[in-house]
């Protein structure tokens, strides 16, 4: 057994950039933004880790689950208000064991009620 959760899997997902704000509806209170990250390639101790043991993918902005996607696709989409967000993303392993946190990313998500508004 690879140590209970060593799962704690690097989760390289480092959620290498944020995109940003993808589309947005008029008079929306939301956006839909995209994060993309790093898949975890390895367990805790070196060991690697294929990507087909990577059950889910789970995004938490500040604190609460936003978005979760099966596997480890390189990005992932949630729906987030206006404002700062603190986002981490977790993989979760096909023996459902969640991985520790990737790094935190802090994002901030503009809602424009007039896409021509929106500045370039």
């Amino acid at each position: 057994m690879k140590i209970l959760f060593m799962l704690s899997l690097v989760l390289l997902a480092v959620l290498v950039r944020c995109v940003g704000v993808t589309n947005t509806i008029p008079f929306a209170a939301t956006a839909n933004v995209t994060f993309t990250y790093q898949a975890a390639t390895e367990y805790e101790d070196g060991t690697p880790l294929p990507l087909e043991e990577i059950k889910y993918t789970r995004l938490y902005c500040d604190g609460e689950l936003v978005a979760q996607e099966a596997g480890a696709k390189g990005d992932i989409y949630a729906e987030l208000i206006a404002g700062y967000h603190s986002c981490y993303a977790t993989h979760v392993a096909t023996n459902d064991l969640e991985s520790i946190p990737s790094n935190t990313v802090e994002k901030f998500v503009e809602v424009y009620a007039d896409m021509s508004a929106r500045p370039e």
